[in-house]
């Protein structure tokens, strides 16, 4: 036998629905079957009033009026159906539509849920355009030239003079006019900038062009290119930020830190990095040595600068740093007992301990047995297991104090170049050199103790 389905408008219940449910478990009677258990079905398929076992004994129940129509007629219109749809043998209403669950004398008629609110949108068709007939022949003629197949173009906006529009050069990249120049800065400026005061720059600049051979060709004229690279040094701007300022592209402003980043390096270490002899050292020292420290030569520490933290882990491991607890960069730093320069060591990973860098030259380790004959190491004093100092101790250590704030002092100014201070980028290159050129032009400036009689 065919299964049954609701002839509701939009309703797609049936009777396979049904046989599907009464083979699931009864989630109440478990383990009964929805069929074995005295629970209610969700809905019930009940026929239409009046129907007739075969076509035309049906036809004639629709269209003649029998004890019946009337209350087949009411179920037609509750469904919005026509009468004139043909209905088979097999139609069926289920029992949602009615509000008891099904037909009863109290509420014969579906009335919920007919699929009334399912209203199909369609498209409006091409409007209709009546003539009067009547009143064509009053209607004036109109004619036209059949010479003329296009309008001319002259009568559209497209076809005027873009003579007066203002153009623009497609290929000008950068603003042409710097906002920073050499031949602008007050002296103010320079130091802001670069770290040194107007004459330094010039005269650096000379001495540096007679060092190298060849310069680099590009728009900047050289004095701007020096000045790019100490900005880049001493502000820490990027590439993108000079080349703005410059009137230059981002490529352009590396290219010109890459070409004179090693020149200014071999520069400091040839001429600004030097050891100084026995008799300057004698008469530089300050006041301060002559009593406690008269053949002091120089003064060294280690210092760190952070960089970021590498992907490889190798590289990580190795530039960890346990005393600052991020990934360094650690260095050797060497200075007369004025604050001059006199030695800068390449650049070690965090990791690397003192001893290492320095054969135990800082003051938690000791050098003494290295040292050649004649040269001796002043170290303040540490408990080493011991609650506290001695008075000897005590003294010797605030004495030392006293002087070695000198090279605390060398190495904030270093950390002065923001190149440093700032958090340095894993794609930096050549690290070694820009401490070398920070630590030359750290010479460039004014003393630390600027009498030496101090």
């Amino acid at each position: 036998m065919p299964g049954r389905t609701c002839c509701v408008f939009g309703c797609f219940n049936n009777s396979a629905k049904i046989q599907a449910w009464n083979k699931t478990a009864c989630e109440i009677h478990k383990p009964l079957l929805h069929i074995d258990c005295p629970c209610l079905r969700p809905y019930g398929l009940h026929q239409f009033p009046g129907r007739a076992e075969d076509q035309d004994v049906r036809q004639k129940v629709l269209f003649k009026v029998l004890s019946c129509s009337h209350l087949f007629k009411k179920y037609l219109q509750s469904m919005h159906r026509s009468l004139c749809i043909y209905l088979h043998h097999h139609s069926s209403v289920c029992g949602i539509p009615f509000p008891d669950g099904q037909p009863t004398r109290e509420n014969p008629y579906p009335v919920l849920f007919m699929g009334y609110d399912c209203h199909v949108s369609r498209s409006l068709g091409q409007p209709y355009y009546y003539v009067d007939v009547g009143n064509l022949e009053n209607m004036p003629l109109q004619t036209h030239d059949v010479g003329i197949q296009w309008p001319d173009h002259m009568d559209h906006n497209y076809s005027f003079s873009c003579g007066n529009k203002p153009m623009k050069d497609c290929g000008t990249q950068t603003d042409p006019t710097p906002s920073v120049s050499a031949q602008n800065l007050n002296n103010k400026d320079f130091i802001f900038f670069t770290g040194l005061c107007a004459d330094s720059f010039w005269q650096l600049l000379q001495v540096v062009l007679t060092f190298c051979s060849q310069t680099l060709n590009t728009k900047l004229a050289v004095h701007e290119q020096f000045l790019l690279v100490l900005m880049r040094l001493r502000l820490g701007l990027l590439f993108t930020d000079l080349g703005r300022r410059f009137g230059v592209s981002r490529t352009t402003a590396s290219e010109i830190f890459t070409f004179w980043r090693p020149i200014l390096a071999r520069f400091m270490r040839e001429k600004v990095i030097v050891w100084l002899p026995r008799d300057t050292l004698n008469r530089i020292r300050p006041k301060t040595f002559h009593k406690n420290y008269p053949k002091a030569t120089c003064i060294i520490d280690c210092t760190e600068v952070v960089v970021q933290r590498p992907k490889n882990v190798r590289k990580r491991s190795q530039t960890y740093s346990i005393y600052k607890h991020h990934n360094t960069y650690k260095l050797l730093y060497c200075i007369a007992s004025n604050g001059y320069v006199m030695f800068v060591s390449k650049v070690f990973g965090g990791r690397a301990s003192d001893n290492f860098i320095t054969k135990n030259s800082d003051r938690r380790f000791t050098i003494k047995d290295i040292l050649p004959p004649g040269v001796s190491l002043a170290l303040p004093a540490f408990t080493r297991g011991r609650k506290e100092l001695s008075e000897h101790e005590v003294t010797s250590t605030r004495r030392l104090a006293n002087v070695r704030i000198h090279i605390e002092r060398a190495i904030r100014r270093l950390k002065g170049f923001k190149i440093l201070s700032n958090v340095i980028s894993g794609r930096l290159q050549s690290v070694d050199e820009i401490v070398t050129i920070c630590a030359g032009l750290c010479n460039l400036q004014p003393q630390l103790i600027r009498n030496s009689t101090e």
